[in-house]
């Protein structure tokens, strides 16, 4: 009975902590995620706990538990990528080009990791791939703060940087459908989202469900 209960609360930590997250609220997901770690100490649980700290630029901290996950799990393809997306905000390009090259390794059909590799190898692209993602960051953390009018602002500076980022193209999608109430524009942004990343299912329902409410 009383595994059964801290699980049901790890299970309460865990969501309450990931939907802070996308809220642009990394400080206060971090509280509950790490009470989700104590109660269960698994790969979930350490991998959303690295994204607050990544988020909170605590790259170490990050690092470490990402590392942790891929010692006892070596091919775990979302710990790979986000401890390569955490060394390239770090600009440390060997490192991220090296973990890179093995997602590709172990995933030769995936688009999408021979695009982040090709990137990664022409400078001023993975300058500007870094800025928009500071600047996605930014506008998370605004979101958060209830700051609609700059958070738009800096998610479309980000889009000039990185036209081709479809968490960009996503997150603009989202604005516009629901907290400017203009979902035909809106659509304009999940199409290309879904177009640059057609696999994610994310981004697959944002462009059914918008599809939908234009119809209505």
């Amino acid at each position: 009975m009383f595994n059964l209960v801290e699980h049901i609360r790890q299970n309460y930590f865990r969501k309450r902590g990931q939907k802070l997250l996308v809220q642009g609220k990394p400080e206060k997901a971090y509280l509950y995620l790490e009470k989700a770690l104590m109660l269960e100490d698994n790969p979930g649980n350490l991998y959303n706990l690295a994204l607050a700290l990544l988020a909170m630029r605590r790259f170490a901290e990050a690092e470490n538990y990402l590392k942790k996950i891929l010692s006892s799990y070596p091919e775990n393809e979302l710990a790979t990528l986000t401890l390569a997306e955490l060394y390239m905000q770090q600009r440390d390009w060997d490192q991220a080009k090296e973990l890179l090259a093995k997602l590709v390794e172990f995933h030769p059909t995936n688009k999408n990791y021979q695009k982040y590799l090709e990137r990664i190898s022409d400078p001023p692209k993975r300058e500007n791939y870094i800025k928009a993602k500071e600047l996605l960051n930014e506008s998370q953390r605004l979101l958060g703060k209830k700051d609609i009018k700059e958070a738009l602002k800096t998610l479309l500076e980000a889009e000039k940087c990185d036209p081709e980022n479809p968490y960009i193209q996503n997150n603009l999608g989202y604005f516009y459908l629901m907290l400017e109430k203009q979902p035909k524009k809106a659509l304009t942004y999940f199409q290309k989202a879904y177009q640059l990343e057609p696999e994610n299912p994310k981004f697959r329902q944002n462009l059914y469900q918008v599809r939908k409410q234009i119809r209505k």
